[in-house]
């Protein structure tokens, strides 16, 4: 494994968040235009999820971004201990329904294609739509249920969608 690529990807996936948290405070989105989750909704996604997007604190960084329209960063440990690290910027805050809805169709287009325990580029993919790596070696295209403004590749660099 090349620590040095894992860690250069991680810092830039890191400033890439503090930046997207900056400008999310300096201008929120309008409260009035998104339906508000309660923790107890939140929660709920977070449970339900959490295997799939493989670690609880993945799935809260999933469901908190698209809730707040802020920087989502994952990291993933596969079986053979390969780091997985992917992350993206919804373009709007979402609600809880969009929210879900958005979940339960990654997570069928990937079931579809048979991997069950996505990776972070994965869910990545499966979110925003992009390219997978499938259990068999080839890759797919598939397109993700949320639309995106910006999506960082494991080299660090953001490239606009």
């Amino acid at each position: 494994m090349d620590y040095r690529k894992l860690a250069a990807s991680l810092a830039a996936s890191l400033a890439a968040c503090g930046a997207a948290s900056t400008a999310a405070i300096a201008a929120p989105a309008p409260v009035s235009t998104v339906a508000t989750m309660n923790s107890a909704d939140g929660s709920r996604l977070a449970n339900q999820y959490s295997g799939w997007a493989g670690s609880r604190s993945n799935a809260d960084a999933i469901i908190s971004g698209l809730r707040s329209g802020s920087s989502i960063t994952i990291v993933t440990t596969g079986a053979d201990r390969q780091v997985s690290l992917a992350g993206f910027s919804p373009p709007a805050a979402m609600s809880e329904g969009q929210i879900s809805s958005a979940l339960g169709n990654a997570q069928r287009s990937l079931s579809r294609l048979g991997i069950q325990r996505p990776n972070a580029e994965q869910i990545q993919a499966a979110l925003i739509g992009g390219e997978v790596m499938l259990p068999n070696g080839r890759t797919a295209m598939i397109q993700g249920p949320v639309a995106v403004t910006g999506m960082q590749n494991n080299s660090g660099q953001v490239a606009s969608r």
